[in-house]
C-alpha cells in the first residue's frame, strides 16, 4: 500500500476514539471517508464510485498532485445488539448467512485486486468490520464445511483459487456460483476496534492490504 498504510492507520484510529459503531455499512463508508478529510482536506475522496466498466468502489482516496490513488472496500457484518453510545441509540440487526457473506469479502479481495494490477499509482484495501464472533473463531468441532474456502477465521490463509464445496446447496450460491482466484496471499488478523456494553459489544477488524 506504500505511504497510504500510515494514512489508513491514522484514519482508523481516529474512527476507534470518535465512532465505536455505526448504524449500517452506509455509515461506517461515511464516517471513514470523513476521518480521511480531516486528516488532509486536500485529498479528492468519493463514495460508490464507479468510474469506469466493472470498476466499483465504496470509497475512492486520490492525490490528484502525485496520481496517487487508494481504492477500499467495506464490509460491516453485525450480529444484533442495541445499545447508547454517546447519547445515540443504535440497534444492529442480526446478518446471519456467515458463507455468504464470508464470500462476498473475498470477492471484495479479487475485485480491488483486479482494480491495482498494472495500475502505477494505484493502492488498495479491504476493511471487515464484526461484532459476531463466528467471522474470526473457528468452531471447536474440525469438520470441513462447504464454505471453507471463504472463512475468515484468525490466522486463516486466504490464496489461490477459492470455491464452494461440492455439497452446497443451490440456494446459497445463487448470484455467487463462480470460484474467486486471488492473485496474492492474505492472512486473516482481526484487532479489536471497540468495546461496548452488553452481548455482542466486542467488534474486531479484519484489514487486507492490496498490494
Amino acid at each position: 500500500m506504500g505511504g497510504w498504510a500510515e494514512h489508513l492507520d491514522t484514519w482508523l484510529e481516529a474512527l476507534r476514539r470518535s465512532r465505536s459503531v455505526f448504524h449500517s455499512e452506509a455509515d461506517f463508508q461515511h464516517a471513514l471517508a470523513w476521518a480521511a478529510h480531516l486528516s488532509d482536506p486536500s485529498l479528492h475522496i468519493r463514495l460508490e464510485t464507479r468510474f469506469a466498466p466493472g470498476n466499483r468502489l465504496d470509497l475512492l482516496i486520490s492525490r490528484s498532485d502525485r496520481s496517487e490513488h487508494l481504492g477500499l472496500e467495506l464490509k460491516y457484518l453485525t450480529a444484533a445488539w442495541t445499545g447508547e453510545v454517546e447519547h445515540e441509540q443504535f440497534a444492529l440487526l442480526n446478518q446471519g448467512a456467515q458463507d455468504i457473506r464470508a464470500y462476498d469479502v473475498v470477492k471484495d479481495i479479487q475485485r480491488v485486486e483486479r482494480l491495482v494490477d498494472g495500475r502505477p499509482g494505484w493502492s488498495g484495501a479491504v476493511l471487515v468490520l464484526s461484532n459476531d464472533p463466528s467471522y474470526w473463531s473457528r468452531p471447536g468441532h474440525g469438520r470441513a464445511t462447504n464454505a471453507d474456502a471463504f472463512r475468515l477465521y484468525e490466522h486463516q490463509v486466504l490464496t489461490g483459487r477459492r470455491a464452494w464445496g461440492p455439497h452446497t446447496g443451490a440456494g446459497t450460491m445463487k448470484g455467487r456460483e463462480p470460484a474467486i482466484e486471488l492473485l496474492g496471499d492474505y492472512t486473516c488478523r482481526w484487532t479489536e476496534f471497540s468495546l461496548l456494553p452488553g452481548h455482542r459489544g466486542r467488534f474486531q477488524l479484519l484489514r487486507f492490504a492490496i498490494p
